[in-house]
């Protein structure tokens, strides 16, 4: 089980999807039976979400060299098709907590959004992202917010989207590092990870 690269559970904690050496497999959540499903052999899947259906699985995967989404229907119902194509890599798929919408970053200045019930994909603004990088991201508890690491002056700051007007501020603006903020479950408090005294 060691070769695992990434499994995400279903919102009903019943199954297990899992990328294993660029494909994507199925399983029960104890385990009892790996089922891997269809991707094209010649194409790598990197990252992988549920559907709030607990049968749609959203994936990214290689794509003539972009990283592009898909989805397909865990129980072979429905066979892989195209959810957002882009002449950029697309990366760092996270859900927020209704499990309607995700986020993503498309190429070196795109953050995106995309809504699973209206399968319609947006911009929600421009920042920086160097493209061999991963970036961390965090809804809100009531999806208000979105927090989000981006570069600026050649470090990391955590940014604050609001969904309540469209805004976007830099909430750590500083010359050393900031990343990885998540918020407190009771939405009042936000955690992340700083090197206050030097830089990268």
């Amino acid at each position: 089980m060691t070769s695992f690269y990434l499994q995400i559970v279903t919102p009903d904690g019943k199954k297990f999807a899992l990328v294993i050496r660029g494909g994507l497999y199925l399983s029960d959540n104890k385990f009892k039976y790996l089922h891997r499903l269809a991707t094209p052999s010649d194409e790598r899947v990197s990252e992988v979400l549920w559907g709030d259906d607990n049968k749609t699985i959203y994936y990214t995967r290689t794509n003539r060299g972009w990283t592009n989404i898909f989805k397909t229907a865990a129980d072979g119902s429905e066979r892989e098709s195209v959810v957002y194509l882009s002449r950029n890599n697309v990366k760092n798929l996270v859900k927020n907590h209704k499990g309607d919408k995700f986020a993503f970053v498309d190429g070196s200045r795109s953050l995106m959004i995309y809504d699973m019930k209206t399968a319609s994909a947006s911009k929600l603004t421009d920042a920086e992202f160097w493209s061999f990088q991963s970036y961390s991201m965090s809804f809100s508890a009531d999806d208000s917010y979105l927090a989000f690491d981006a570069m600026h002056m050649f470090e990391r700051d955590v940014f604050l989207y609001s969904f309540k007007d469209g805004s976007v501020s830099n909430f750590t603006r500083s010359a050393s590092i900031e990343s990885g903020a998540v918020f407190s479950p009771d939405g009042k408090d936000m955690y992340l990870l700083a090197n206050p005294i030097s830089t990268s």
